[in-house]
């Protein structure tokens, strides 16, 4: 009987069914061990802020250590991650971006997995409200990957405009909500100002837009079509406002408590909405700097919940860790 020549890795009297063995030319030499977690960070760092100088305040390294750092990724994966123009960084390439939220996703998890052994498992329930009017994808990534490395904790999530969440916070239906907040205004959702100051925490804060597409024809004349979320709203309310503070007159275009129903109709060209800075679409156009409309204040995304509680400390702490609230737009 002929004797039978095993390849490496084979099983004895078993054909070698990995494709990887297979593969010939520029993929039989990537080595995912080559790759190393600072590179990754370099590479999210630099994505982050298309600046190597930043990218290297952050990282506190040197802008040489960066840019080497990075050269190496890209020569470990064969392909360019960022476009350089006059050695600065003008964007990311085709693959830069497809390689940008596997990244975060390994350096996320990696950070999740070390915070899980520095502090007790979280157990318990946390009943959590977020903003129906607000991207949240993140944030329910943060929750999961929380629940992941907590097998004992189990997070209930509610989705509802910022002014709901504020009454079911006070009457207890909720222990954490994240809400929005004119930050001209700084009203509180919750009628203890003072518990209401010492347990709300700033996450964000970015300018509010009057937005239009870019096909709809100005100016209007009469009154104005506004595109709005239900009453409750922040960006309603302070729209609204100031409207009435310039004596202008609106009626309700289009009004829906979806956060993608709201940028579709400003799409279509049914009227004038208003969005935060991160929530404007390619197809969008800000009205702000055009003289037609009344400023509008910035908005706040904040979350308030109990500090005395160390269950829901410990977890808005995991929360804060896995979600770049910065980031957090529409798709």
């Amino acid at each position: 009987m002929a004797q039978q020549t095993l390849n490496k890795g084979d099983h004895a009297g078993m054909p070698n069914d990995n494709p990887l063995n297979d593969i010939t030319g520029p993929l039989a030499r990537l080595d995912d061990r080559r790759i190393t977690l600072e590179q990754l960070r370099t590479f999210v760092a630099v994505a982050h802020n298309l600046d190597f100088q930043q990218a290297s305040s952050d990282l506190s390294r040197s802008q040489s250590a960066i840019t080497q750092g990075l050269q190496k990724l890209e020569d470990i994966l064969a392909c360019r991650l960022i476009e350089r123009r006059r050695g600065q960084v003008a964007d990311l390439t085709v693959d830069g971006k497809r390689l940008l939220p596997l990244a975060e996703e390994i350096l996320a998890r990696l950070s999740a997995a070390v915070e899980s052994f520095r502090q007790p498992a979280l157990q318990g329930r946390i009943r959590l409200g977020v903003p129906d009017d607000f991207p949240i994808g993140n944030i329910v990534t943060a929750i999961r990957r929380c629940m992941e490395t907590n097998p004992a904790l189990r997070v209930e999530v509610t989705s509802a405009l910022s002014s709901e969440l504020g009454i079911r916070y006070q009457n207890r239906e909720l222990d954490i909500i994240i809400h929005k907040r004119s930050a001209q205004t700084g009203e509180a959702l919750i009628s203890d100002a003072k518990a209401a100051q010492k347990h709300t925490t700033l996450l964000h804060r970015q300018p509010l837009l009057w937005v239009c597409a870019q096909s709809l024809a100005l100016p209007i004349t009469g009154d104005i079509p506004l595109i709005t979320f239900p009453d409750g709203c922040a960006y309603r309310a302070a729209a609204l406002r100031a409207l009435e503070q310039q004596g202008l007159s609106h009626f309700n275009a289009y009004r829906s408590a979806s956060y993608q129903n709201i940028r579709t109709a400003i799409s279509t060209g049914l009227g004038i909405g208003i969005l935060p800075l991160g929530a404007i679409a390619d197809d969008h156009m800000a009205l702000n700097d055009q003289g037609l409309l009344p400023a509008l204040p910035d908005i706040e995304l904040v979350m308030t919940f109990n500090r005395e509680n160390s269950l829901l400390n410990q977890f808005s702490h995991q929360l804060l860790l896995n979600t770049d609230f910065a980031r957090a737009r529409a798709a």
